[in-house]
């Protein structure tokens, strides 16, 4: 196997390694649909077995036990984060189809597989969920005769890397697979390549990503059979998708980056009166002169990220962690207040124009005259806040999907006292 899990060179912009702050998070409930293809069930299932993290349950198309038929025609779909799909179906009934549709509206996980490229040819929403379509016989696709496509078994394809940057494929090199090629298939122009071939029987993008509707979508072509099953960059690329459509960190080494030297303000720019400074290795926040309020920004903007700050402020206090700031309108803030109405405290989600998008109604998970820690994640359309370990806010919002971060003083008399502390904030990609 060929550089399998190579490590990468130095990278710029992430670069130190630094755990994660420890949050509290239930295992990944995860469903994996089949039907409608042939499979070895004993060596797909020992693959998922041995994923850790996550809770799973197989439920087939017209199955007995757990029916994916009935599931997605029903509510019962809600109860699951993630949906892996591995069947090649057709013609299923419309409640079904209205379920498959509801799944990207209410931000699930998508991980779609292998065959599953050739699953509801009939029904053109399930291409644009997907990102791609293989086309099992002649049609007119877009106003062009396309297909059919074409399949090939047992090629021992080499694999490249597109981004090794990418939660999904961080770390990972090229590596050569026994597993089944396609060719003379759709993908979407909007999608983000994960996975290349330049095998002659395959096109040559072999997995993508995209986010549809409030939901993060991967697809990964490899997955025939149990070659591919037990290979473990096969193995590591379907865990680390899971968690990554979940909105989770995909791998547990992802590298971090400090947004703060310990000495100076690099990296960071203000604007208004506020009263900005670096001491003892703490990034200090002030009022300025008559209650001058401000804000102070990075320099740099970020798309999708984990983040961690770990602050401390002197009350009565009206402060907050921007992120994704583009504008007074297109913004999001973890707060740090205590607010009367609607009542609600330190780490509410505030997004501009909309007030208060998810509130922490517990004081007591605030340590009023101590260090406090928020980890922030912006995953696609999905906003999370954590303090101290414990969710607070996990909604899904469109008012922004990149910018700067941001800290915060507010106006006001009764904030005279106020001084907010940063003696932590980093950021990596998630």
């Amino acid at each position: 196997m060929r550089g399998f899990m190579t490590l990468c060179a130095v990278w710029a912009l992430w670069a130190s390694s630094v755990c994660a702050q420890a949050v509290s998070e239930p295992p990944l409930k995860v469903l994996v649909v089949t039907g409608g293809h042939d499979f070895n069930r004993p060596a797909f299932t020992a693959l998922f077995n041995g994923l850790e993290g996550i809770e799973w349950k197989e439920a087939v198309y017209g199955g007995k036990d757990l029916n994916a038929t009935e599931i997605l025609g029903s509510d019962a779909w809600k109860a699951w984060d993630v949906f892996v799909f591995y069947d090649m179906v057709q013609g299923l009934p419309e409640k079904s189809l209205q379920g498959l549709a509801a799944l990207p509206k209410a931000g699930k996980g998508l991980l779609f597989l292998h065959h599953t490229l050739a699953a509801n040819q009939n029904w053109p929403e399930y291409r644009k969920i997907v990102g791609g379509k293989f086309f099992t016989g002649k049609t007119v696709d877009e106003g062009k005769e396309v297909g059919p496509s074409g399949y090939q078994h047992d090629r021992d394809m080499t694999v490249a890397i597109c981004d090794r940057a990418h939660p999904i494929t961080w770390g990972l090199g090229a590596f050569t697979i026994h597993d089944e090629t396609y060719n003379k298939y759709a993908v979407a122009p909007g999608v983000t390549p994960l996975l290349t071939t330049d095998d002659p029987t395959s096109d040559k993008v072999i997995g993508w990503t995209h986010v549809y509707g409030n939901s993060r979508v991967v697809y990964l072509q490899l997955g025939h059979d149990e070659k591919a099953y037990e290979h473990p960059a096969f193995k590591t690329l379907v865990d680390r998708s899971i968690r990554y459509t979940a909105a989770r960190p995909a791998a547990a080494g992802l590298p971090w980056r400090s947004l703060l030297d310990g000495k100076s303000l690099a990296g960071w720019e203000a604007e208004g009166g506020a009263k900005w400074r670096v001491a003892g290795g703490v990034l200090v926040g002030e009022q300025g002169p008559n209650n001058a309020a401000g804000d102070l920004y990075t320099t740099e903007s970020f798309g999708d990220f984990e983040a961690v700050a770990t602050f401390r402020v002197r009350w009565p206090a009206n402060s907050g962690i921007w992120f994704r700031f583009q504008n007074g309108g297109k913004a999001y803030q973890a707060d740090i207040l205590e607010w009367p109405n609607p009542r609600c405290f330190t780490g509410t989600i505030y997004c501009g124009g909309k007030m208060f998008i998810a509130m922490n109604e517990d004081p007591a998970l605030v340590k009023k005259d101590d260090w406090n820690t928020f980890v922030i994640r912006g995953a696609g359309p999905r906003v999370t806040v954590f303090l101290n370990g414990t969710k607070v806010g996990d909604v899904h919002d469109d008012a922004s999907a990149a910018g700067k971060f941001g800290i915060q003083v507010h106006a006001g008399t009764e904030f005279g006292p106020m001084r907010i502390e940063i003696r932590e904030f980093k950021v990596r990609r998630i």
